[in-house]
């Protein structure tokens, strides 16, 4: 029996250490790098910004700060890196959530922001294509004589173009005002 409290104790000593954040073992480099980058150091790196020290796996509420943390690196499709024990396990923002319960929400969260990047683009396709066409131009208003009458219509060519009780006319003859 006082191996078994000896056991318990040394439990009970271990969970009451303080130990880093969980959150604090993620972070992500910037896309494409060359080894000209990584030799001169010239790239971002992107964190949580968590120093935290917590006697549990989380610090209280830094697991939606790596939840959001994880969604917008998988979004802007940044592998991410866990740092662990000095080794570095790089993987995407789903496969390194699959570990915690809020693992699907990682991987709905990173499709959301996929698709709403996507309709963006579309969106600005659409705008530039839109600005790039020639607008149609509404036709100018031009007032005639015909006969002895005056209408107010527009000109299609030659031809003037006059409305008479809601039924549309063509004449060669008339008289610009």
């Amino acid at each position: 029996m006082a191996a078994k409290t000896a056991k318990t104790a040394q439990a009970e000593t271990t969970a009451d250490e303080l130990h880093p954040c969980e959150c604090a073992a993620y972070d992500a480099l910037t896309a494409d790098l060359t080894d000209a980058d990584l030799e001169t150091g010239d790239y971002e790196v992107f964190t949580t910004g968590c120093a935290a020290t917590t006697k549990r796996q989380f610090a209280p509420g830094h697991d939606a700060k790596l939840k959001s943390f994880l969604i917008k690196q998988g979004a802007a499709g940044r592998d991410i890196r866990r740092n662990e024990g000095g080794v570095a396990t790089s993987a995407s923002a789903e496969q390194h959530a699959a570990r915690y319960a809020f693992g699907h929400m990682v991987a709905a969260g990173v499709k959301r922001a996929e698709e709403k990047a996507a309709e963006k683009v579309r969106k600005a396709e659409e705008r530039a294509a839109r600005t790039a066409a020639p607008k149609a131009k509404a036709p100018k208003k031009v007032t005639a004589k015909v006969g002895r009458a005056t209408f107010t219509g527009r000109m299609d060519g030659e031809h003037f173009v006059y409305a008479v009780k809601g039924k549309e006319r063509r004449t060669l003859k008339f008289q610009a005002i």
